[in-house]
């Protein structure tokens, strides 16, 4: 954690911890107080977090000298053990003012965002496990997170994000919130609604159509084949269903009439026939064999019922050619 080959802890005379935290790219980090380390207590569950707990823990407090640890991995493990130390150091009393005096000098950096207008920012880490991710910073105006800028190592290296970077698991994901929580004071007033930022051609705001796929100027040109391609469909679809009525017509004109059934030509049979003038005549009378009955020139045919029987009478003329009554 926040180590590297220029960082050689060899042939330093300073404490370990004021060379941890002047190192290049450790600006994050505060000097943690060695009565906070000597505390059991503020140790509890780092011995299974990295190995050579012992050893690492008398390099820092400086009980073993510079010569005994020209171990490169007891160093590693050493900045490991002191970053997990110092993401619980930072959430108490002494620890957010230590963090407060380097707020307060911008030593954290300021936000890149134009609008915030350099505003201080803090420390975060965006996950609590070592290894996962770098640390960050917050903008407490803005309310986002950001990279922090890269540093320059001494063979003139940028390192962002490298073997060299401060571990997330060394801020945590607590510290900036609760710093602003305690010091409420240092709250700066949130960005207005009207600052954020519009892009223009020519002075004309940009519409959001134009970030689309083939939108621009090819996004006229577009709609106009779109629209010509759906004219053209429309045109043939109504061309198609004329020429169907006019088959249809033609079929209807051209299809010979219909043969009337038996039960229609019953139905004519038994309807009342209508003369030209208006008036309906009766049809003619019927034997009882179905045959119609010849109507005989001066005689007057009569149906008689007498017992279930019909007679017809015949009116014959007398000797003097007049017909009887």
């Amino acid at each position: 954690m926040a180590y590297n080959e220029d960082s050689s802890a060899s042939g330093h005379d300073e404490p370990w911890i004021q060379w941890f935290c002047g190192l290049k790219g450790h600006e994050m980090f505060c000097q943690v107080e060695r009565s906070y380390i000597e505390d059991s207590f503020n140790l509890y569950g780092l011995r299974a977090c990295v190995s050579n707990f012992s050893d690492c823990l008398d390099l820092i407090l400086d009980r073993i000298g510079p010569e005994d640890s020209d171990d490169s991995h007891l160093t590693q493990s050493a900045c490991t053990l002191y970053g997990l130390i110092h993401a619980r150091y930072i959430v108490t009393t002494h620890g957010l003012d230590s963090m407060y005096n380097k707020y307060a000098a911008k030593e954290f950096g300021t936000c890149p965002l134009v609008q915030c207008t350099g505003q201080p920012v803090l420390p975060v880490g965006l996950r609590d496990d070592i290894g996962v991710d770098t640390a960050k910073i917050f903008c407490p105006k803005c309310k986002c997170v950001y990279q922090p800028p890269p540093f320059r190592t001494r063979s003139g290296h940028s390192n962002n994000g490298g073997g060299g970077a401060v571990d997330g698991a060394a801020i945590g994901t607590t510290f900036p919130h609760l710093f602003l929580m305690t010091f409420n004071n240092l709250v700066p007033d949130p960005l207005p609604p009207n600052s954020t930022y519009v892009p223009r051609v020519f002075g004309f705001r940009v519409h959001s159509s134009a970030h689309r796929p083939g939108g621009g100027s090819n996004l006229s040109f577009s709609n106009s084949r779109r629209s010509g391609s759906q004219r053209a469909m429309t045109s043939s679809r109504a061309v198609a269903r004329n020429s169907g009525n006019v088959n249809s017509s033609n079929n209807a004109a051209a299809a010979p009439a219909s043969v009337p059934s038996k039960s229609e030509d019953k139905a004519v049979a038994k309807s009342p026939q209508t003369t030209t003038s208006g008036t309906t005549t009766k049809p003619a009378p019927k034997s009882e064999k179905g045959e119609p009955v010849p109507a005989a020139e001066g005689v007057a045919a009569k149906e008689v019922k007498e017992e279930g029987t019909v007679k017809e009478e015949t009116a014959l003329p007398n000797e003097d050619g007049a017909v009887a009554p």
